[in-house]
């Protein structure tokens, strides 16, 4: 049999969670099984090149703007004509939208649409109805998270069997026998405690609430150092507000780095200040390089950290919290390395990507066994 082919449409190719998380979906895909296309709404952005590294064919529309626009729904139905897609998996609002229109008016047997962010900002009513129609020509809405699941069921009130939750996975082995050089590039002794950090730099991350914390601790530890990886809209003014704090010597902002295990390696301690969440990648790498972690009380976080043992919640735009803890695993050695050997442990046995693709594949299988179609492939 032919490897069934699959077209995954994603808006943008920027770093990021999201993005990430496909990179890694493409990269392991069974290749005799499955025959990845992918189609972004956009440019190349910063990770077109890498994909195609892969061997995955990858066509640019350079399209996606504000307003409505019927040819990229053109467009995606010639795609999937030409390269006879049999599943068409979408990615985010945009492309949840022009792919599941595309694939249903080419009769796409299988049409699975992902949703990987909580709906803290993005409940716009016309979003919500458009969900809601085109959920019935879905065959299944896929959730990063339970939290996503419950935001789908109440704001866009679509049936609880169109929905299934798959969560995100990383792959272990970039994460096994990582000596980090982060120090050594930086120039900081391993004396010194390292605190780091990766996201967008976006109001959603809650960058401003770590800096109070450092700000809080530079007495109790002067030698403290916190590195944040990241990209954003907030670059600028983040770096101004660590002017203000006068921590200037305390903050490294390193900008968007490939090398994540490296860089987890390095640190001695992960902070996730997130105010909302879908489901984060960070977090389960961080989890992945036996770190300890300090991480926001918030629903999908609780998914992953459900325990004590496995890392310190604290409440979200909490930065006296943030600092307690930071102090209580600075001080306390064994804690912490408990801590991070418990993490280690949940993330690989329960957030493989591996384990992510198995899931996917076996819903695409039984989708298209349900209308005969592997049958006839």
């Amino acid at each position: 049999m032919e490897p069934l082919k699959i077209l995954h449409v994603i808006p943008k190719l920027t770093i990021g969670g999201v993005e990430n998380q496909l990179l890694m979906v493409l990269k392991n895909y069974n290749k005799n099984i499955y025959f990845p296309i992918v189609c972004c709404l956009s440019d190349k952005g910063d990770l077109g090149a890498e994909i195609e590294s892969y061997g995955v064919k990858l066509i640019c529309l350079n399209k996606l703007k504000h307003t409505f626009d019927w040819t990229i729904i053109r467009d995606i139905y010639k795609l999937i004509k030409q390269n006879s897609i049999k599943i068409i998996r979408t990615h985010q609002y945009h492309a949840n939208l022009y792919g599941r229109i595309a694939g249903l008016l080419a009769k796409v047997p299988c049409i699975v649409a992902s949703v990987h962010n909580v709906y803290t900002i993005d409940k716009k009513i016309h979003r919500r109805i458009i969900n809601h129609f085109l959920a019935r020509y879905t065959d299944r809405i896929v959730a990063v998270s339970k939290a996503v699941m419950h935001d789908i069921l109440i704001y866009d009130r679509i049936s609880h069997d169109k929905l299934c939750v798959i969560y995100n996975g990383i792959e272990m082995r970039s994460f096994i026998n990582i000596h980090g050089n982060i120090r050594d590039e930086l120039r900081i002794p391993k004396n010194i405690p390292l605190i780091g950090t990766v996201g967008r730099l976006t109001p959603q991350k809650g960058h401003k609430f770590l800096l109070d914390a450092i700000k809080k601790l530079k007495f109790k530890f002067p030698e403290i150092k916190l590195l944040i990886v990241g990209d954003g809209p907030l670059k600028n003014e983040l770096k101004k507000y660590v002017q203000t704090l006068n921590i200037d010597d305390k903050v490294i902002f390193l900008g968007l780095r490939r090398d994540i295990p490296n860089f987890l390696s390095s640190i001695d301690i992960f902070v996730l200040p997130s105010l909302w969440e879908g489901l984060s990648n960070a977090l389960i790498e961080a989890m992945a390089s036996g770190k300890p972690v300090i991480v926001t009380d918030i629903s999908p976080i609780k998914e992953i950290i459900n325990s004590e043992e496995l890392g310190v919640l604290i409440p979200p735009e909490n930065s006296d919290a943030i600092a307690d803890a930071l102090e209580l695993l600075l001080k306390n050695k064994t804690r912490s390395e408990a801590s991070g050997n418990a993490a280690k442990e949940k993330a690989f046995s329960s957030f493989t990507i591996e384990n992510t693709i198995q899931q996917y594949t076996s819903l695409f299988e039984n989708i298209l066994k349900s209308k005969n179609v592997l049958n006839n492939s």
